[in-house]
């Protein structure tokens, strides 16, 4: 990753409560001071110079960022309660031990939680993060999903997490910083930032409650066809921002299971494939007025561009470049 103060300057950002940074250190303690609100303590466990490097994106109640240390590191720290944090290995060469459990590269770290956290890290690890104000995403919640999200993160702890849960955290992360490494301009638009921290909230909301998705009991088909039906409405009424499934929830005032419950047994797909095939679709609406493929794709909240790629081809049977030119060659 290239050096990314040098492609952007902050005078230049749309937000002035957004800031971008990246910043590369040799010296743990240095870098153990980055993370501004987590009160990190940094032990050196392994033998050989440090080197690291964190990359940050900070909006007014979010936070997220990619950090890599070279060394095993004893790491410590504390959030504020008004906190939730989760973190996953994007890269790692080994386990580590996070609250006393292994952390495998399938896991995912729930920071939160009144005692703090301590956590062995291994060499050569990229950790990916996010903190959100509490208040913040619980507002994107139904009330059922709020008291799930506050029983989940009373105490910090690792949460083994499904491959597809991993693999759509994974991506998002190191897409949003290539995307922006590669693309600064994204940064100049206030909308575009708006879109990105709305995806980044409900990236963490579907990470929390996406283990904790149960069946409901058996709902009658014309109900849940009413769910369906207004949740498409809202989504077609808010073409200017990605609606997510926890915006669906508190919209219509039904739990996560039971949106689940009526695309599965209606439709024969989860909410959140629907809502992916929508803002495919708006994509390529965008497409025949958008300057770039890649300002349509991140409007849309899709940041992984090849990831991207490949699943709208497998939708639309083409790449989205083909259908970009052959829509400016139209115009």
């Amino acid at each position: 990753m290239q050096s990314l103060p040098s492609i952007i300057a902050s005078s230049a950002l749309a937000d002035p409560a957004f800031s971008f940074n990246h910043q590369q250190t040799h010296d743990f303690d240095e870098q153990a001071a980055l993370l501004q609100g987590w009160n990190q303590d940094y032990s050196q466990i392994s033998s050989g110079n440090f080197n690291g490097f964190i990359s940050e994106m900070k909006f007014q109640d979010t936070h997220l960022f990619m950090e890599h240390t070279s060394q095993k590191l004893f790491q410590s720290g504390k959030l504020g309660d008004d906190v939730i944090a989760v973190g996953m290995p994007i890269r790692s060469e080994s386990n580590g031990l996070f609250c006393g459990s292994i952390s495998q590269a399938e896991s995912m770290h729930i920071f939160s939680g009144n005692n703090g956290f301590e956590f062995l890290s291994p060499t050569e690890l990229v950790m990916g993060g996010i903190s959100v104000n509490r208040a913040a995403l619980l507002a994107t919640l139904s009330v059922d999903d709020q008291q799930t999200v506050i029983d989940h993160c009373e105490n910090a702890h690792v949460e083994p997490m499904g491959m597809h849960e991993v693999n759509n955290f994974r991506q998002f992360m190191t897409g949003v910083f290539e995307t922006v490494s590669h693309t600064p301009a994204l940064l100049e638009d206030a909308q575009m930032i708006e879109s990105l921290r709305a995806s980044v909230i409900s990236l963490v909301a579907e990470s929390l409650l996406s283990q904790h998705e149960t069946y409901s009991d058996p709902i009658s088909t014309a109900k849940c066809w009413n769910i369906i039906a207004e949740s498409r409405e809202i989504v077609l009424s808010n073409q200017d921002n990605a609606v997510s499934v926890a915006d669906l929830c508190l919209k219509l005032g039904v739990s996560r299971r039971t949106l689940q419950y009526c695309f599965q047994n209606l439709l024969n797909i989860s909410p959140i494939a629907y809502l992916r095939a929508e803002r495919l679709n708006g994509v390529r609406h965008m497409l025949k007025t958008a300057n770039s493929v890649t300002e349509a794709a991140a409007y849309w909240g899709f940041w992984h561009f090849g990831h991207f790629s490949q699943e709208y081809k497998k939708m639309f049977g083409e790449l989205p470049s083909m259908t970009f030119k052959r829509l400016r060659s139209l115009n």
